[in-house]
């Protein structure tokens, strides 16, 4: 009896027609945002994540999408902050809830619906390390069942409270301190603004280390068909991008540009597309994260 090969990867083909990011570099807000009061209202990582999403749909000619589907690993947590210091302030009596609402993790697609007046499907993932990679998966399966544009994202913000408390775990001793909010506009064919191709993904079990994730590197690069030659390597983890130096790859430690936060790998994936675009640029980037302590994913970008 004939057994079919089951791929350790998933495959995604999911075409790029539009992308933007928010880092350290914040955009004017008022061109994105025009509602002065609006504005006040919002946190600042709900501010760079409808401005990054507003911008990867100018970016991508449409402001037409079927779905929207983002991943954080944080969440809103100036919002959160202040919703917990009102709590202990008022004796969790009299709480103003708008500090609540916008303290959930799926207010920014639901910020990004109301101001597109959108209805479709809404999805946040928060999933760690995964979360970014979580919503990509999502978001292929929406268009595998015919959904046409849909817009992905991951977000995260880091507070003065959040990065004094990693400071005290020893954290910013190893790794560079960072957030930001990085938003695609993803179809299931090429258009004519394509910046190119998320072909698969692959999120490895909690737990493995680096000797394992190599080998499940090499598998994924097997089941890929990619030439050692053929691509570059964005790496996220310190170790493995010295493993996979030592082995004789291309490789980039991306975080010294965006820092480590868990959906780092949404900037990674932005910095993929922009060095393809490049005329020596190879012809695929192989996209490696691992967030602290957390599970390690793969991503493959390529040319069309």
């Amino acid at each position: 009896m004939n057994q079919q090969k089951i791929e350790s990867m998933i495959r995604t083909n999911l075409y790029i027609t539009g992308m933007a990011g928010i880092t350290k570099e914040e955009p004017d807000y008022k061109n994105y945002i025009p509602d002065a009061g609006l504005r006040r209202r919002m946190s600042r990582v709900i501010r760079m994540s409808v401005a990054s999403a507003l911008m990867a749909l100018e970016d991508s000619g449409s402001g037409e999408i079927d779905a929207i589907v983002t991943g954080t690993g944080w969440g809103c947590l100036a919002d959160t902050e202040k919703f917990l210091i009102s709590i202990l302030d008022n004796s969790e009596r009299l709480l103003n809830p708008s500090s609540f609402i916008q303290s959930t993790s799926n207010t920014i697609g639901a910020q990004i619906a109301l101001m597109l007046e959108d209805k479709h499907y809404n999805n946040t993932y928060v999933h760690g390390g995964s979360s970014f990679e979580s919503a990509l998966l999502d978001a292929s399966l929406l268009i595998s069942e015919g959904r046409r544009r849909v817009l992905a994202g991951g977000f995260d913000e880091l507070t003065p409270t959040k990065s004094h408390l990693l400071e005290r775990m020893g954290m910013w001793k190893k790794y560079i301190c960072g957030e930001g909010s990085h938003f695609f506009v993803l179809q299931g064919e090429k258009g004519e603004r394509t910046h190119g191709r998320l072909s698969a993904l692959d999120i490895l079990p909690l737990g493995i280390d680096e000797s394992d994730a190599l080998a499940r590197f090499d598998l994924f690069l097997r089941e890929s068909g990619a030439d050692k030659g053929s691509f570059e390597i964005l790496c996220g983890d310190h170790l493995l991008c010295y493993l996979l130096s030592r082995k004789g790859y291309k490789t980039t430690d991306y975080k010294h540009k965006c820092g480590e936060y868990p959906t780092a790998s949404a900037c990674a994936m932005q910095q993929a597309f922009r060095i393809l675009s490049e005329k020596t640029a190879p012809e695929r980037i192989v996209i490696v994260n691992k967030y602290l302590y957390d599970v390690f994913t793969f991503m493959l970008i390529e040319k069309v």
